[in-house]
């Protein structure tokens, strides 16, 4: 069973016609954007290339995804050794490239590859949609280990959902590194019928209880930059999940809500 469709398509669609992968392959090329080095870059194009290619060859739907906010979720495994995600000829999965080249890859983290069979290509970008993870559980640290156990634990929530991987595209952590969550060439799983086209960008920690990192504000306010300049996404098209019209819930939190709002400002 697949991720399901949004019951409505957005509007928006039919004067944003560009694929995702061809705008972040140019926005590679003009060098507009930060990355740690000219292999980074050199890599990423590689990989959207790739993604590219395997993705003209599939249809193309119109799906999306329901939002349910973490629940009850087991401590993550201990990880498997990377040769394990790789396929039985010896190469990797084509998980794609991030929505941003300088997002940290997938392989950093997660410890097992999606499941591409139920998971639809990401149309024309339109949106960007901002959260916070809602757990109880409260993370604290900024170790890249601690990081990446929480990105883990995402996944695993997610998946037992029944989606075929994290439901954001970028992450945010503690320290305001950017982590790849879902590859660009896959619609999210983030906004109860309003997935297609929509970037979802987590910033981690629970906000109702907590407040955001200065260094979480910095990078979350270069993130919405740099997606607007790549993916050509509208002033007026950037939101938090509680200002969706079919959304119930409190998400971003209301120390992370009057931040997005002003970001939101400086955009404009």
């Amino acid at each position: 069973m697949r991720e399901p469709h949004d019951p409505i398509p957005d509007p928006l669609r039919c004067a944003q016609a560009e694929q995702p992968e061809t705008l972040l392959a140019r926005a590679v090329a003009r060098g507009g954007l930060a990355c740690g080095s000219r292999r980074s870059f050199v890599m990423a194009s590689a990989a959207i290339a790739a993604a590219f290619v395997a993705g003209c060859a599939a249809p193309v739907r119109r799906p999306s995804a329901a939002w349910a906010e973490p629940g009850s979720i087991p401590p993550p495994p201990e990880p498997e050794p990377l040769e394990r995600l790789a396929t039985a000829s010896g190469e990797w999965q084509p998980i794609g490239a991030a929505a941003l080249p300088y997002a940290r890859p997938r392989f950093l983290w997660a410890r097992a590859a999606p499941d591409a069979s139920i998971m639809n290509p990401m149309l024309p970008v339109t949106a960007v949609t901002v959260h916070h993870d809602g757990l109880e559980r409260l993370v604290t640290g900024t170790s890249v280990r601690e990081m990446a156990d929480r990105l883990e634990l995402y996944r695993l929530g997610h998946r037992a959902r029944g989606w075929g991987d994290i439901g954001y595209h970028l992450v945010i952590d503690r320290a305001g590194r950017l982590w790849q969550g879902r590859a660009i060439r896959w619609q999210g799983a983030h906004v109860k019928d309003h997935n297609e086209g929509n970037v979802g960008v987590l910033v981690m920690g629970n906000f109702e209880l907590q407040e955001p990192t200065a260094a979480q504000v910095a990078a979350l306010n270069r993130v919405l930059l740099d997606l607007q300049r790549v993916y050509r996404v509208q002033r007026g098209r950037f939101y938090t999940h509680r200002e969706w019209e079919s959304a119930r819930t409190l998400c971003p939190g209301k120390s992370l809500q009057p931040v997005v709002a002003s970001l939101r400002t400086d955009l404009a």
